[in-house]
C-alpha cells in the first residue's frame, strides 16, 4: 500500500497542468494507470467526478462536485469510486493516527470501513450498496463484498478472521473471535464464524451457515438449508434445500442430503449445556428426521431413505438406523 502511495505521489509531482487538465472518461483505467505510477496523458490528470483517493490523511482530489469520500489515517490508503461512495481507513490504534489499514469501496453507496484501534486490516467493497467493515480493535482482518447489496464483516476484536461474500444480497459475518472464516457464495446466501476460535462456516446457492465455539464447522448448500454448528470440534453439513442440520456440543456431527423437496431434519447433541457428546446424526433422503442426544452422548441415528424418523436420545450408546438393517 505504501508503495503504491509513492507511486501515486511521483505520478501527480511529474505530471504538469494537474488542476486545469480535462477530466478522463474511463475511470478505472485511469485509477489503474495512476496506482502503478505510469505517467498520465494530459487528458487524464485530473480526477474524474465521483472518486476519491486519500492517503495518509491527505486527500488527492477536490471534494467540489464529488459525491465519493475517503479518509485514512498514517500509513493508512483509502479508495472510494462511484456516487456516494466511501472508503473510511482512518481509524487505527490512535484514531486518526491510522496503522496501515486500507479500505476500498466500487459502486454507488458502497462503503468500505476499517473501525477505530484496527491494525493491518482491508476493508473492500463492490457493488451497488455493497459493504465491508472491519470492527473495534481488529488485526490484520480481511472484509470483502462483491455484488448488488453484499455484505461482508469481521467483529470486534477480531484477528486473523476473514469474511468473504460473492453474490447479490450475500452476507459473510467472521468474529467476534480469533482465526475464524465465513464465506457465502452466489446470490441470498449467508455465513457466520464466531462467536469463538478458529471456527469456519461456508454458505453457497442461498443456503445459511452458522459456526461457532471452537474448531467447528458449518456448510449450507441450497434455498432453505440451514447448517449450524455451536461447540467443540462439532460439524454440521446441510445440502439439497429445505433442510436443517444442527450439531451442539462435544464432537458432534449432523448431516443432511435432502434428496428431494420434503424437509429434512438432522439434530445432534443438545440437553444441557455440554451435556450430550459424541453424536451422530445423519439423514440421505427427504421427509426425514434424525435425532441423537439430548441427554445421551456416544448415539446414533441415521436415516437411509424418505419420510423416517430416527431417534437415539435419552442415554448412551443408542443407535437407531432406518430402515431397519
Amino acid at each position: 500500500m505504501l508503495a503504491g502511495g509513492l507511486s501515486i505521489g511521483a505520478a501527480l509531482a511529474a505530471t504538469p497542468g494537474i488542476a486545469s487538465a480535462a477530466p478522463s472518461t474511463d475511470a478505472l483505467s485511469w485509477l489503474d494507470a495512476l496506482l502503478s505510477g505510469v505517467s498520465l496523458p494530459a487528458q487524464a490528470t485530473a480526477a474524474p467526478l465521483d472518486i476519491q483517493i486519500s492517503i495518509s490523511g491527505m486527500d488527492l482530489f477536490s471534494t467540489t462536485d464529488n459525491t465519493a469520500t475517503a479518509s485514512s489515517g498514517m500509513g493508512s490508503i483509502a479508495i472510494a469510486i462511484g456516487d456516494g461512495a466511501n472508503a473510511d481507513a482512518s481509524g487505527g490504534p490512535l484514531g486518526q493516527l491510522g496503522a496501515v489499514d486500507f479500505a476500498f469501496a466500487n459502486g454507488t453507496d458502497s462503503s468500505a470501513t476499517v473501525g477505530l484501534g484496527a491494525f493491518l486490516d482491508s476493508a473492500l467493497a463492490s457493488g451497488t450498496n455493497s459493504s465491508a467493515n472491519i470492527g473495534l480493535g481488529a488485526i490484520l482482518d480481511n472484509a470483502t463484498a462483491v455484488g448488488t447489496s453484499s455484505f461482508a464483516q469481521v467483529g470486534i476484536g477480531g484477528s486473523l478472521d476473514d469474511a468473504y461474500a460473492n453474490g447479490t444480497d450475500a452476507n459473510a459475518v467472521a468474529g467476534i473471535g480469533n482465526n475464524d472464516v465465513a464465506t457465502a457464495l452466489f446470490d441470498d446466501s449467508s455465513a457466520t464464524a464466531g462467536v469463538g476460535n478458529s471456527n469456519s462456516a461456508i454458505a453457497f446457492s442461498g443456503g445459511d451457515a452458522s459456526a461457532g465455539g471452537f474448531l467447528s464447522t458449518a456448510s449450507a448448500s441450497g434455498v432453505g438449508s440451514d447448517a449450524s454448528s455451536d461447540g467443540i470440534l462439532s460439524s454440521a453439513s446441510a445440502a439439497g434445500g429445505n433442510a436443517e442440520a444442527s450439531a451442539q456440543g462435544w464432537v458432534d456431527l449432523a448431516s443432511v442430503i435432502n434428496t428431494g423437496t420434503a424437509f429434512d431434519q438432522a439434530l445432534a447433541g443438545f440437553g444441557l449445556p455440554l451435556g450430550s457428546n459424541f453424536d451422530i446424526a445423519d439423514i440421505l433422503g427427504t421427509g426425514s428426521t434424525a435425532v441423537a442426544g439430548d441427554g445421551g452422548s456416544f448415539d446414533f441415528a441415521a436415516v437411509f431413505g424418505d419420510m423416517l424418523n430416527a431417534i437415539a436420545t435419552g442415554e448412551n450408546f443408542l443407535v437407531d438406523i432406518l430402515p431397519s438393517l
